[in-house]
């Protein structure tokens, strides 16, 4: 007898949280190439969107876009990430195509600057700083080659 269970669902939030966060333009087409690509692994939850405000995430700017251009494969759930009546009106318009729930929290997390982590995700060991710097290298790097002509899904 074990303790694993006998399966896992996994939530792909990768879409949505990895575009939000990437340093630069990522073009609309290739947000939906990825979506589609994510889907054809086997994938039964995607979060494909955040319906928020362009001027703080202009990652974002064109979620419905986004959301209109992809075709979703059945069997998969499409959801998308908003914070107020407006983003979740702006995801309404895509009920056919989203699953669409919500909760309410009455209190947020605290915001979390790239030169000043919320107190949680301060790093105490060498190593870990040493990885962020590298991680940061390498993100220029990427960023650089992407001006330049380089390749990205």
């Amino acid at each position: 007898m074990t303790d694993l269970p006998t399966h896992v669902d996994i939530h792909e939030e990768g879409p949505r949280e990895g575009f939000q966060i990437e340093p630069g333009p990522v073009s609309t087409a290739d947000k939906i190439k990825l979506i589609e690509a994510l889907a054809e692994t086997g994938l039964h939850h995607i979060q494909s969107a955040s319906f928020v405000s362009p001027r703080i995430v202009p990652g974002w700017a064109d979620a419905e876009d986004v959301v209109a251009g992809f075709t979703p494969k059945e069997g998969v759930h499409y959801t998308a990430l908003w914070f107020n009546a407006s983003g979740l009106n702006r995801a309404l318009v895509f009920r056919n195509k989203l699953t669409i729930t919500g909760s309410i929290s009455l209190t947020a997390s605290e915001v979390v600057h790239p030169e000043e982590p919320a107190p949680q995700l301060r790093r105490k060991h060498r190593s870990d700083e040493e990885a962020d710097r590298a991680a940061s290298r390498k993100r220029r790097r990427g960023a650089a080659a992407r001006r330049d002509g380089g390749v990205r899904l």
